[in-house]
């Protein structure tokens, strides 16, 4: 658990006036574990695919929801990318300072200064609350889409909803 990047995560969400719930769990590093281990915290899961351009130029982090296919092809074209690949544990550890299994939309939180742009599922905004890693894969953190959004313009981050 580190404790240090998920405390971080809380302190600003205090300073931002976000509302949110915590609910610990097993680590969980995958769709699979998530699967596996079914933990209810009564919101919407969001998982997340880092993605990086062909030349190694750009980088992405795409949200969606759990159940959700992510239809590459589609978010390809909405960047104009010639083509989109997985980004490798080295370049996650570099752009975003976590580890595989900690993806999340608020990695922003520990390494604000990122280039990586973060791209949301557009369908969130139907959803009341979503779940989400506070920078630490043993626990989901639920608050409302806004709140997303309210940490993503505090650090003026590059983001943007996408349809998948």
């Amino acid at each position: 658990m580190d404790t240090d990047r998920r405390n971080a995560v809380f302190e600003l969400f205090n300073i931002l006036g976000i509302e949110y719930s915590l609910v610990e769990h097993p680590a969980v590093y995958s769709q699979a574990d998530s699967e596996r281990h079914k933990v209810d915290v009564g919101a919407v899961i969001f998982k997340n695919l880092f993605l990086r351009n062909a030349d190694k130029s750009r980088f992405y982090l795409l949200s969606l929801p759990l159940e959700k296919r992510a239809d590459l092809a589609r978010v390809r074209e909405a960047l104009s990318e010639s083509r989109l690949s997985f980004g490798d544990e080295g370049m996650l550890l570099e752009k975003l300072n976590i580890s595989p299994g900690s993806i999340s939309l608020l990695n922003i939180v520990s390494n604000p200064e990122t280039d990586v742009a973060f791209l949301i599922d557009a369908e969130v905004n139907n959803y009341r609350e979503i779940g989400v890693h506070p920078n630490d894969n043993t626990a989901t953190v639920v608050l409302s889409p806004q709140g997303i959004t309210k940490v993503f313009d505090h650090f003026a981050a590059d983001y943007r909803f996408v349809e998948i």
